[in-house]
């Protein structure tokens, strides 16, 4: 499709760019900063521009699924990761999943790729900028902008130590006399890390880790440096961008702070800016929350294009555990239809395990705590997140979806395979767009060699698959076979 431009285009384009900005940054020069996205899409401020609505909404269609999948979940000797995984998805899956996910590609610190040292390149071992617009022949390819925070090796961290440009004004502090008791966030380390910097002690704001520096929005420069990032995912041909934690990223003192309004109107603007350029352009937002506060993500049909059904996995599970629908029901009934060029992003596994906050006023406190023994007994992990006041409450189930299902609450086993298929039948019938993680195409079991090797619980539903044995799985008589035969 063409971009529409024209004077009035352009002028229209300024108006709505100008109004999204002036909110988010009030004390600001507003037509500086509508200067500034002209510059950074590398269009004329005068003359003709880009129509400021998208013309055409539906950009899918009951053909499109997504497989979600790390650049190196499949490896082959020889060959870099997009190049294997590339492969594996022509020859087995490019049929029935017309995208591919790929989790964090740039090298990193920690926590598998969502704490980023440099966003201008991918991770050697995976490949390079043409892997990846090689992927992009075969399938829709998603790529993560993780918005939040950065590495605490990125350049932009060590010129904030260094008390030098741009970095020093990139980094949100805090003071510890700010009242923070009622910051939510998905963990339980203490939230501000003391450190020494040139300038003196800072207090740096951490909402994941230490090692995960959170940027700070309230500079606008901050915004057009993802901006430029976004528009480099795009110009090498990713066109679905995965907004990461981005309800965090705007932090004010006395409030949660999550889900503000100020990470609301960034989003608009950063679609905006994009489709002035790319109008194929999807935006997707990772935003772990309760139902409601996560269907707010469309915006007025001019935010997210797409919107994680975090809800899904947890009551899906729950129904096939139990035998009970009562949960699964009342979130499917709570579940509006999306509104004209929106639509769910629906899964039952991904990378970060099974979600338990997004289930929160659908499943009482009592089952779930019945699904958190149950994934123990699994032999699976649970992760925490603090409460006000102290104390903590179950996040996270870390477990692969074929391991929780493979018995049910009351111990029986023969029917895991059965409740696996349907685990995914019933994601599939559902209005939105399919998303199968790598994992559950594999039907792969807890990788407790993984975990026992490096602490962390995630890595139990990441295992790495040398390619000849992921096809065997798929050709072989096992459960991956008989699953999606």
């Amino acid at each position: 499709m063409d971009r529409v431009v024209g004077t009035s285009g352009r002028i229209a384009f300024a108006s709505a760019m100008r109004n999204l900005l002036a909110d988010v940054y009030p004390g600001h020069d507003h037509a500086e900063l509508v200067r500034r996205v002209f510059e950074v899409l590398g269009l004329p401020i005068e003359g003709e521009g880009p129509e400021p609505c998208e013309k055409y909404l539906r950009k899918w269609d009951q053909r499109d699924a997504f497989l979600i999948t790390y650049g190196d979940s499949i490896q082959q000797d020889g060959k870099k990761g997009l190049q294997s995984l590339g492969e594996f998805h022509r020859k087995w899956l490019k049929d029935w999943l017309t995208g591919i996910h790929i989790l964090p590609f740039h090298p990193f610190t920690s926590d598998d790729g969502f704490s980023v040292s440099d966003f201008s390149q991918l991770r050697t071992e995976l490949g390079d900028w043409g892997d990846v617009e090689d992927l992009a022949k075969h399938g829709t390819v998603m790529a993560d902008l993780v918005a939040n925070h950065i590495s605490a090796s990125h350049p932009w961290y060590q010129q904030f130590l260094a008390g030098e440009k741009p970095g020093v004004d990139y980094i949100k502090t805090a003071s510890l006399a700010d009242d923070l008791s009622d910051v939510v966030r998905p963990r339980s380390h203490e939230l501000l890390n003391h450190v020494v910097t040139k300038d003196g002690e800072k207090q740096v704001w951490c909402t994941f880790s230490y090692d995960q520096v959170d940027l700070d929005y309230g500079n606008p420069d901050v915004f057009f440096e993802m901006l430029r990032v976004v528009l480099n995912y795009l110009k090498h041909g990713v066109r679905v961008v995965r907004l990461d934690a981005i309800g965090f990223i705007w932090k004010e003192v006395g409030t949660k702070p999550i889900n503000l309004d100020q990470p609301h109107k960034l989003i608009k603007a950063m679609r905006l800016a994009c489709n002035a350029l790319y109008p194929d352009v999807l935006f997707i937002t990772e935003t772990n929350l309760p139902l409601l506060e996560n269907l707010s993500y469309f915006g007025n049909q001019d935010e997210a294009h797409l919107i994680y059904n975090f809800s899904l996995p947890p009551v899906i599970i729950h129904a096939l555990l139990s035998g009970r629908s009562d949960y699964i029901r009342k979130c499917i009934m709570a579940m509006p239809p999306a509104p004209a060029g929106c639509t769910f992003f629906n899964f039952t596994a991904s990378h970060d395990g099974i979600g338990l906050r997004p289930a929160e006023n659908l499943i009482p406190d009592d089952d779930i705590d019945g699904l958190r023994e149950h994934a123990i007994r699994m032999g699976g992990q649970v992760s925490y997140r603090a409460l006000k006041g102290g104390g903590q409450k179950p996040y996270e189930l870390n477990v692969t979806l074929f391991s929780m299902l493979a018995e049910n609450f009351a111990g029986e086993s023969k029917m895991g395979l059965e409740r696996f298929v349907m685990s995914q039948a019933i994601a599939m019938s559902l209005e939105g767009i399919p998303a199968i993680y790598v994992q559950t195409i594999l039907a792969t079991e807890n990788d407790q060699k993984a975990f026992e090797e490096t602490g962390i619980p995630r890595r139990l539903n990441r295992k790495i698959w040398p390619l000849a044995e992921a096809e065997r799985a798929l050709t072989e008589d096992g459960p991956a076979k008989s699953a999606f035969d």
